[in-house]
């Protein structure tokens, strides 16, 4: 399960590496938990620009009785999202990418140890999303997304035996394409990563709280 990123890039970074044109001022998140509203590039309308949405991290599927469903839906598993009834929906037409600049995952041990995932260059990260809408009989809306995860890649094994699926700039574009409806197409591009312009560190346990958003969050230690 990935269940904390930074998002720490500055707006103009976002609009370049992925060609928004609107993008409202945010400013820098450095260790961002699920429930909270996070940045979500689609297309709307059969349109092939992208557009940015805040949606809250945690899906609620439009038909769900209650929405602390999305207490629970933060990620969804590359193997099953095709399938289960949470997710099938969303795979076929609501598809997106969730923008990060890096992500923590946890090894266990007698001390929990976090570590940050970013790209060596310092490229944003584009992980495969799902998003949906989901209105209460009071007419309270939530737009709402997750993530998909897939197994470890050889960087993230020692880690965690789990990792969010990363995009290059190809497969985005495929998978974002809500005109592509061949689902063995979009589970293919559900994989581990094998690019080799990933790194990771161990950073401070004082980011076990969600509550510590300060940069040290994504800061190495020694």
């Amino acid at each position: 399960m990935c269940g904390r990123f930074a998002l720490a890039a500055p707006g103009a970074k976002i609009k370049a590496q992925f060609q928004i044109e609107d993008l409202e001022e945010f400013s820098p998140r450095y260790n961002i938990p699920p429930g909270v509203d996070i940045l979500f590039l689609c297309h709307l309308d059969n349109e092939q620009s992208n557009s940015a949405l805040w949606l809250r991290w945690g899906l609620v599927p439009f038909w769900a009785k209650d929405k602390s469903i999305g207490n629970s839906l933060a990620n969804a598993r590359s193997e099953t999202v095709a399938e289960k009834p949470a997710f099938r929906q969303s795979f076929k037409s609501k598809r997106g990418i969730i923008v990060m600049s890096g992500f923590f995952e946890w090894r266990q041990g007698i001390k929990k140890q976090p570590f940050y995932f970013k790209n060596k260059n310092d490229d944003l990260l584009a992980i495969a999303a799902l998003w949906d809408s989901w209105q209460s009989p009071e007419g309270e809306l939530i737009q709402s997304c997750c993530l998909i995860t897939t197994s470890a890649n050889d960087l993230m094994a020692p880690v965690h035996n789990r990792m969010p699926v990363l995009l290059n700039n190809d497969s985005m574009k495929e998978w974002m394409d809500i005109s592509q409806c061949n689902q063995s197409v979009l589970l293919n591009l559900l994989k581990p990563y094998s690019g080799s312009d990933l790194m990771c560190y161990p950073v401070t346990t004082k980011m076990n709280n969600s509550r510590f958003t300060l940069h040290e969050s994504i800061e190495p230690i020694t």
